[in-house]
């Protein structure tokens, strides 16, 4: 009897709130996004999806409120003669992609948008057909720098020095390099290490990118080989999105990484609903 792969998970947590938007790709072309709450530990499910997502790409607002997704449909290709590399960001209340919001972009090499900093203010530009930059100012948009991991970078990932350097001459576009990033546990104690062999689609990976993930505590390191994604929350939980498809919330502070709370995604087979009212305005 066939059996399936198990759906990939990867995820993106609010800067100032407890939650986190999970995307979960399986089964087939199907997508679903589903809300963490992290302080209940609980579920909210959101819109299903058939077509392409390219979640790295996307943004989660620090409120977690609102979410930019650059997406294709190779449906909509099909029936509006488009080519098939299309792709269109569009702003949308999480976990939901009913876009209050959406423009085209110049195709699939678009690195996305992100929702601006302070400091960031100001660099809008237009899209590439017709001036959206009003459109982009309303959701607080910036597009994102082309380099390895992005959305981490902008909750707290940072290079660790014995991770490869960038080439911008030879890897313009930040893809083959063997990066390492780490990220301290906040209240201390431990770090959250990252580490990437490089871009490689033939395998099934969200993206392309299977990063290995490691907690040092102290002078010991700790694998987790099951991790697909992991990162801390503001409590300093750890917590991880493994390759069967559960999501896990551990204790950052145990030699252990005890165990506490756990959801299995495995089992989830498509239900698309329509997005309810108050995903439908701003």
């Amino acid at each position: 009897m066939p059996t399936h792969p198990p759906p990939r998970l990867y995820a993106q947590v609010a800067t100032a709130a407890p939650v986190a938007l999970v995307f979960r790709r399986g089964p087939g072309g199907w997508w679903h996004l589903l809300r963490w709450h992290l302080e209940q530990d609980a579920l909210e499910p959101g819109a299903w999806f058939r077509g392409t997502l390219y979640p790295r790409r996307c943004d989660l607002s620090p409120d977690g409120a609102l979410l930019s997704a650059l997406a294709g449909s190779p449906t909509s290709a099909e029936f509006l003669g488009e080519h098939p590399w299309t792709a269109y960001l569009l702003v949308s209340k999480a976990p939901w992609l009913f876009a209050l919001a959406a423009w085209r972009e110049g195709g699939t090499w678009s690195r996305g948008h992100h929702f601006a900093t302070a400091g960031e203010a100001g660099t809008i530009a237009a899209a590439d057909a017709g001036d959206a930059s009003p459109l982009r100012a309303r959701g607080g948009l910036v597009p994102t720098p082309v380099v390895q991991y992005a959305a981490e970078r902008r909750r707290g990932w940072e290079d660790d020095p014995r991770g490869e350097p960038r080439d911008p001459r030879g890897d313009p576009w930040d893809e083959r390099r063997r990066a390492r990033l780490v990220k301290a546990r906040p209240g201390g104690g431990a770090r959250l290490v990252l580490e990437d062999q490089g871009l490689d689609l033939r395998a099934p990976r969200i993206e392309g990118r299977g990063p290995a993930y490691s907690v040092e505590l102290g002078r010991r390191t700790i694998a987790l080989p099951e991790a697909a994604w992991a990162d801390w929350d503001a409590r300093g939980r750890l917590l991880v999105a493994t390759h069967d498809a559960r999501l896990e919330l551990r204790d950052g502070r145990a030699a252990g990484l005890a165990l506490r709370g756990a959801h299995d995604l495995s089992a989830l087979r498509p239900d698309p609903r329509p997005a309810p009212a108050s995903a439908r305005r701003w």
